[in-house]
C-alpha cells in the first residue's frame, strides 16, 4: 500500500518570513498565515516555539486539515473573539472544523473565560496535546460534534478541562484531567463514550447536568476534592449493565465518590466503589453474564456445581475413539468429540462412568451446554422475553433466559419454551448459528444432503452456513441430514465441538462424519492448479478464508484483518482505538480491532485503517511476527539471500530475517525474489497464515518448493 504524499507547509515563528513558501527551507513565519493556505488534506507542521505574537486569534483549522507539532516543545498561546452559533461571543484560541486535526501541540488561553478549543460540528481528532492554563475550559464541544480525544492531558484550567453540551457525542479514551475545577463536565443531551480515563484532584472529578447520557468504561476519578462522580437534574450515567460491566474506580474522593443529587436512579455494576461513600439513589446489580457455577451439567441431569469455567484451551490433538474416559464411548462415532470436550471440563459424564452417547438431549439441556461452552458470546442482547412453564424454581431457568438473551435459543408462539422437550437436529443449528452469528448462507449450499426439501425454509441460511464452516456433522449417512429428528448428546456434543473448532478453541478432529462443503470448481481451476493450493485448501475447509475468495484475488487490509481473526483467535495486547473509515456497520468492523488490539495490525498517523486498500507482502510478514509475539530468531544478514534485499526497509530488516528463518517467508515464482512491496495474493497470504499455524502447533507442516528455508 503506498499513499501519496500530503502536502506539508512548515512555520518556524523565528526563522519563518512572510513571504515563506511553507517548505522546510523556506518556513512561514505564523500559523495564521498556514491555515490560510491550507486545504483538507494538508498538514501543518510548527517548528518549535510560542506561537502568539503576530497570530490572529481565534484560529480556524479548517476541513482536514491537521495542526502538527512536536509534543511540550510548541505552545499556542493568546485568544480572541469567536462568534459561535451555539452560545454567541466566546474567547477562543482554536477552532477546529469536521475531520481537522490537533496533534501534540500544547494549547493556552490566558483570557478571563478563555477557551482552549472550540468544537461546534464533525469528527475532528484531539491526541497527544495538553490544555493548560486557560482562563475557562480547556475544550469545549457543542452542537452536534463528534470528536475524538484521544491520550490528551487536561490541566489546572479555571472551570473545566472538558465541557460537553448540547446534543455532542463522540469518544474519550486515554486522557489524563488534573488540578481543574471541574476535571470533565457533561451537561444537556450530550451523550459521549468515556474510556480509560484518569481523573485525579481536581475540585470535582466528572460532573453531570441537565440530561446528560455519557457512557463511563473503565475511567479511574480519585482524589478529587469534592466528588468523584456528581450526577444533577436528571443526567443519567451508565456506569455498568448486569450484562456489560462498568470496570470505573470510584474511591479516594475527599467527601463522596459518588453523589447524585439528581432525579433518576443510577445502576451500578463491576465497579469499584465503597457504598460507604456514595450519597443518592444507586442500586448496585450483579453480574447476569453466564456463571458456569450454577449451570447444571448437561451430562448428570441435575444441580452440580462444576467451578469456574477453564480458559479456552489451547487445540490438542484428537483423541482416538479407542481411548476415552468414558466406559460406553469407546469405540463409537462421537468419541472425538466427546473426548476432546471432555478433556476441556466442558462435558462431564454420569455417577456410573458412562456418557450415554445415544440419549436425547432436552431442550432445557441444550441450553445449559451452549452456556457453559460460549459465556457472554454476543454484544447485542435481545430483549427478555418470559415463558410460562419456565418455572422459579426450575433447574435451568437461568440458563434458558441467558441463551435466549444471547439469542441462542428462542420460545414458541405460544409463549412456551417446553424446556423438557427433545431438541431437534434442525433447532439446534438453527440455534448456535443464530448465537454465534457466524453468518448467512445460500440455499445452494444444501445439494450436499439427500434430504434438503425436510429443512424448514426458517432455518435453510442457517444450516447453509454451518454446512459451509463444517460444523455440521451426520452419522451414518454423510449425505443425510435428518433435520426434524430429536437430537443426541453424541450429536449435540459434535456440533458444539465444531462450533469450537470455528473459533479457534479446538483442533479439528479426523472423522469421516463431518460434512464438507461443496466446492465449485470450473475448467481453468481443474487444468491448472495454483502453487498455494495445499495451504489453500486447508484454510477454507476450517473456514478461515472465504469460499468466494480466489486465491489469485489481491488481498485488502480488512481481509487480512479478517483472516487473522478467524485462523488465530487473538487475544488483546492494548486498548482499543475507534479508525476513522471503519464505521460500526463495516463487515470487518469487529476482525480489524481485535487484530489491532493484538498487535496484529496498526492504523495509520491519521487514524484510518483504510480497510479497502490492498496489503503489501512486507506488510503480512510484520503482522505475523508481531501479533504471533515472535522472538529474534535471526539476524539482517540473513536477508542478503534475497536478491532484493534492499528493498527491504531497515525498520523491518529483523523482523523480516525472524520471518524467513522461521520458514514465514513463500516466495513465487522466483524463490530468490522477496518482492517486499508488491500487493499480496490470497494464496500468497494463505500459505504465510498456514506456517504461523504451523508454528502454534495447530496445522501440521506442508512442503512447497516456493518457501524459503533456513539449514539450521
Amino acid at each position: 500500500m503506498v499513499q501519496a504524499p500530503a502536502s506539508v507547509l512548515y512555520v518556524n515563528n523565528v526563522t519563518g518570513r512572510v513571504q515563506g513558501s511553507g517548505t522546510r527551507r523556506s518556513p512561514l513565519r505564523t500559523l495564521t498565515q498556514a491555515l490560510g493556505k491550507a486545504t483538507s488534506g494538508t498538514t501543518v507542521q510548527l517548528e518549535s516555539g510560542t506561537y502568539g505574537n503576530g497570530e490572529a486569534f481565534p484560529l480556524t483549522v479548517p476541513i482536514g486539515v491537521t495542526v502538527m507539532g512536536l509534543g511540550d516543545a510548541v505552545t499556542i498561546r493568546g485568544g480572541g473573539t469567536l462568534a459561535t452559533e451555539d452560545v454567541g461571543p466566546q474567547s477562543v484560541t482554536l477552532q477546529l472544523r469536521d475531520r481537522a486535526q490537533l496533534r501534540g501541540i500544547t494549547v493556552t488561553n490566558p483570557q478571563s473565560q478563555g477557551v482552549g478549543v472550540w468544537l461546534e460540528d464533525g469528527s475532528a481528532l484531539l491526541t497527544r496535546c495538553r490544555f493548560l492554563g486557560c482562563g475557562r475550559d480547556g475544550v469545549f464541544v457543542t452542537g452536534d460534534a463528534m470528536p475524538v480525544l484521544l491520550d490528551n492531558e487536561f490541566s489546572q484550567n479555571q472551570a473545566s478541562g472538558l465541557f460537553m453540551a448540547r446534543q455532542t457525542k463522540g469518544e474519550v479514551r486515554q486522557n489524563r484531567f488534573i488540578k481543574t475545577s471541574y476535571g470533565i463536565a457533561i451537561s444537556d443531551q450530550s451523550a459521549p463514550l468515556l474510556v480509560d480515563n484518569d481523573v485525579l484532584e481536581n475540585r470535582a472529578g466528572i460532573v453531570l447536568s441537565r440530561s446528560a447520557r455519557p457512557v463511563l468504561r473503565q475511567n479511574r476519578v480519585r482524589q478529587n476534592q469534592s466528588s468523584g462522580l456528581w450526577v444533577q437534574d436528571t443526567a443519567l450515567p451508565d456506569i455498568g449493565q448486569s450484562q456489560d460491566l462498568g470496570g470505573n474506580s470510584f474511591q479516594d474522593n475527599r467527601q463522596w465518590d459518588i453523589r447524585n443529587d439528581g432525579r433518576q436512579l443510577i445502576i451500578s455494576a463491576g465497579n469499584f466503589i465503597n457504598p460507604n461513600r456514595v450519597q443518592g439513589n444507586i442500586r448496585y446489580v450483579a453480574s447476569e453474564l453466564p456463571d458456569p457455577v450454577a449451570v447444571p451439567s448437561l451430562l448428570l441431569g441435575k444441580v452440580k456445581p462444576v467451578g469456574p469455567l477453564p480458559e479456552p484451551p489451547r487445540p490438542t490433538p484428537p483423541e482416538s475413539n479407542l481411548d476415552s474416559r468414558f466406559r460406553d464411548v469407546m469405540g463409537h462415532w462421537g468419541a472425538p468429540f466427546i473426548n476432546a470436550m471432555a478433556k476441556a471440563e466442558l462435558v462431564k459424564g454420569f455417577f456410573d462412568g458412562s456418557f450415554r452417547p445415544d440419549a436425547l438431549v432436552t431442550r432445557a439441556q441444550f441450553a445449559a451446554l451452549v452456556m457453559a461452552t460460549f459465556p457472554s458470546t454476543g454484544d447485542n442482547q435481545r430483549r427478555f422475553k418470559a415463558f410460562r412453564d419456565v418455572a422459579s424454581n426450575f433447574w435451568a431457568r437461568k440458563v434458558i433466559y441467558q441463551a435466549q438473551a444471547q439469542g441462542f435459543i428462542a420460545g414458541f408462539p405460544d409463549g412456551t419454551f417446553r424446556p423438557n422437550d427433545p431438541m431437534t437436529r434442525v433447532q439446534a443449528l438453527v440455534a448456535l448459528m443464530s448465537g454465534l452469528r457466524f453468518g448467512q448462507g445460500q440455499a445452494s449450499e444444501l445439494g450436499v444432503y439427500d434430504d434438503r426439501a425436510q429443512v424448514p425454509t426458517y432455518a435453510v441460511e442457517e444450516v447453509a452456513i454451518a454446512t459451509r464452516r463444517s460444523i455440521v456433522v451426520n452419522h451414518p449417512d454423510v449425505s443425510k441430514l435428518r433435520p426434524m429428528q430429536p437430537i443426541t448428546r453424541a450429536e449435540t456434543t459434535a456440533l458444539v465441538h465444531q462450533c469450537l473448532v470455528n473459533l479457534g478453541r479446538m483442533q479439528p478432529p479426523n472423522s469421516p462424519f463431518i460434512v464438507r462443503p461443496q466446492v465449485a470448481s470450473s475448467a481453468a481451476n481443474v487444468a491448472v492448479a495454483h502453487w498455494a493450493d495445499d495451504f489453500w485448501q486447508a484454510l477454507v475447509a476450517q473456514s478461515f478464508l472465504k469460499s468466494t475468495w480466489a486465491p489469485t484475488d489481491a488481498m485488502t487490509r480488512a481481509e487480512f484483518a479478517s483472516l487473522v481473526f478467524a485462523a488465530f483467535a487473538p487475544k488483546p495486547q492494548r486498548y482499543p482505538v475507534a479508525f476513522r473509515d471503519v464505521p460500526e456497520a463495516h463487515w470487518a468492523a469487529n476482525a480489524i480491532q481485535i487484530t489491532y488490539r493484538a498487535k496484529f495490525l496498526s492504523g495509520f498517523p491519521d487514524y484510518t485503517f483504510a480497510p479497502d486498500q490492498p496489503i503489501l507482502k512486507i506488510q503480512v510478514l510484520l503482522a505475523l511476527v508481531s501479533g504471533l509475539n515472535l522472538r529474534t530468531k535471526g539476524t539482517a544478514g540473513l536477508l542478503s539471500r534475497y536478491e532484493d534485499h534492499d528493498q527491504v526497509p531497515r525498520y523491518a530488516a529483523v523482523a523480516i530475517a525472524t520471518a524467513t528463518k522461521l520458514g514465514l517467508v513463500f516466495n513465487h515464482p522466483n524463490l530468490d525474489m522477496l518482492t517486499p512491496n508488491h500487493v499480496v495474493t490470497c494464496g500468497e497470504v494463505a500459505a504465510m497464515v498456514y506456517q504461523g499455524l504451523v508454528l502454534r502447533k495447530r496445522m501440521p507442516p506442508v512442503g512447497s518448493p516456493y518457501q524459503v528455508v533456513i539449514a539450521k
